[in-house]
């Protein structure tokens, strides 16, 4: 029997593109980091209060940062998972220095994508959302470019 501990607080990187951006959900996280999302686009539909992602020929910039296990099942409740409104898929990123990972993405289900009428829309509307926010402009400027 080994004594070594335990890693139980392995950490899950998890990409923000949204409301994990605005309501600093990133905050005191490991590893934030600007990084490129590969394969889909971000839409931000007229009367929404949060956007969306779909699958296209893209990329898009957002933010990933990393999570415990038990952080993670926090933010598949606040995206509803358990509802069938997001799910949670492992994507490839490329972060700001080249390299080439793989994080979390929460992406609408069929269900949502149907219901919401979503399609893709060339324009990412969020940066506009994302300049109301002084801090994040400030740490992540890449954000808005």
């Amino acid at each position: 029997m080994s004594n070594k501990p335990i890693n139980s607080s392995k950490l899950i990187s998890v990409i923000g593109y949204g409301t994990f951006i605005t309501q600093k959900l990133w905050k005191g996280k490991l590893n934030a980091e600007v990084c490129l999302v590969r394969n889909f686009s971000k839409i931000y539909p007229p009367n929404n209060w949060f956007p969306y992602v779909l699958p296209s020929k893209k990329l898009f910039k957002a933010l990933k940062f990393d999570v415990t296990m038990e952080e993670l099942e926090k933010l598949d409740r606040y995206e509803g998972v358990p509802e069938n409104i997001f799910e949670r898929i492992d994507v490839q990123i490329i972060l700001k220095n080249g390299k080439q990972t793989y994080a979390f993405l929460y992406v609408p289900t069929y269900n949502t994508i149907s219901t919401q009428n979503l399609t893709l829309d060339l324009s990412d509307r969020w940066k506009e959302e994302i300049k109301k926010y002084p801090e994040i402009v400030e740490k992540f400027p890449e954000l808005i470019l």
